[in-house]
């Protein structure tokens, strides 16, 4: 994990904002404060600042615990705004 967080940050990027994808299984995502909208082919995630929008196939909420959230099925696309 330390090395995931040294690259981040040699990025620019916040390292408590970060996601980890894993095709054709599913996403890692942190510091979610909400869902916004949530379908088996798109999920919209509120963070502090960002809205995360997930679009693929048969996407399903795994676990949704302090913030993280496992969401399993195939993710094609993801967008930060």
């Amino acid at each position: 994990m330390k090395l995931l967080e040294q690259i981040l940050n040699e990025l620019g990027a916040d390292t408590l904002k970060s996601f980890t994808v894993i095709p054709s299984f599913g996403g890692y995502f942190q510091c979610v404060r909400s869902i916004a909208e949530y379908s088996p082919q798109k999920i919209l995630l509120v963070l502090k600042k960002t809205v995360v929008t997930i679009e693929g196939e048969k996407l399903e909420i795994g676990k949704y615990f302090e913030q993280d959230i496992f969401i399993k099925g195939n993710i094609k696309v993801i967008n930060v705004d």
